[in-house]
């Protein structure tokens, strides 16, 4: 028979209530040390072990603190990190879901554009069913706002285009270029100042016009579009879906509550650096380019082909696509 301690200690096992599970994750980001961007990643780190109680801790590391950018999705899959806030057009070659949902050249104005489709109108959706083959799954989505393009002579309209060099990525950037007669150059990010300033191309598609004067390409390029049409694409804070799925409802709310903050605080403070930037400048001599409305509206339409050639790769581009396009519909970027 049981001793009385036994049965006591017994019941205490039963009865009493489970002790929650401490996290600390390292993730590594897309963006380089000290930058906003990342500076804004941080602060959603701090926010998260704010919201937590401390039960959620992030190591918020930069690009290249432990792989390579263009290596977080493998590293996130085998452990060696815990997540990853990264684009998710990197992996294009693997889904073309990816090159849609990631960054859909051309098509969007306004960062809460493009924030609304994700996080209201089936984006995020879309995006977490392209990495779940990959036992992934992203939390939420942020952006950093519309890039500019940095250029050595004026480019008034997409016809002005023609003949240019410009650095890009491969893939849908290159082609919507392409359409304009421009000659896309695929190049580091680290060989873009140089390339610049020997002339090697004439303009580089890169980051917001703050990003990209805080690599100093306006000490040469003395002309950007901005606001620019060309170029929006979102970040992903993604971890394993198996550890997801082993979160408590109340943990996951709160982190999916936090990385919506996250996107709000990125896109707020990009715009707002880019705004004081433009202001900068301006008094430096660089001369700004907003194209008219027909004109971002030509580019847009000449990306449609594009985008449509993409989505004819995979169904689920296929039916990302469609989803975009609706939502473009209704608040009028499109109408074909």
């Amino acid at each position: 028979m049981a001793s009385a301690a036994a049965l006591a200690a017994a019941s205490l096992a039963t009865t009493a209530p489970a002790v929650a599970q401490d996290y600390n994750w390292t993730m590594q980001s897309l963006w380089q040390a000290g930058t906003a961007t990342q500076k804004s990643f941080e602060r959603f780190a701090d926010d998260v072990a704010e919201r937590t109680d401390g039960q959620v801790k992030i190591r918020a590391l930069p690009a290249g603190a432990v792989v390579g950018t263009a290596e977080t999705l493998d590293a996130v899959q085998m452990g060696v990190l815990d997540g990853q806030h990264n684009a998710p057009a990197y992996w294009t070659g693997r889904e073309p879901a990816f090159a849609i949902l990631g960054g859909l050249v051309g098509a969007y104005q306004e960062p809460q554009q493009l924030l609304d489709y994700h996080y209201d109108h089936g984006g995020l959706e879309l995006l977490r069913e392209a990495y779940e083959p990959f036992g992934l799954y992203p939390i939420g989505v942020t952006t950093w706002g519309a890039e500019s393009l940095p250029l050595l002579e004026p480019v008034e309209s997409p016809e002005d285009l023609k003949g240019l060099k410009l650095r890009m990525s491969k893939g849908m950037f290159s082609d919507v270029f392409a359409k304009f007669g421009a000659i896309p150059i695929e190049m580091a990010g680290t060989e873009v100042y140089s390339a610049l300033d020997k002339g090697v191309v004439d303009g580089a598609d890169w980051g917001t016009l703050s990003m990209n004067e805080e690599l100093g390409f306006h000490d040469i390029a003395k002309y950007a579009l901005y606001p620019s049409v060309h170029s929006m694409a979102i970040a992903d804070v993604t971890i394993r879906k198996e550890v997801w799925d082993s979160l408590s409802p109340e943990l996951q709310a709160t982190l999916t509550e936090a990385v919506r903050a996250f996107a709000d605080d990125m896109a707020t403070t990009m715009q707002q650096k880019d705004e004081e930037a433009a202001e900068r400048l301006r008094g430096e001599g660089v001369t700004l380019i907003n194209w008219s409305d027909e004109d971002k509206q030509k580019f847009r339409n000449a990306a449609v082909d594009v985008w449509k050639s993409y989505a004819s790769q995979s169904d689920l581009a296929e039916r990302a696509l469609q989803s975009q396009l609706a939502y473009m519909r209704d608040i009028g970027l499109i109408n074909n």
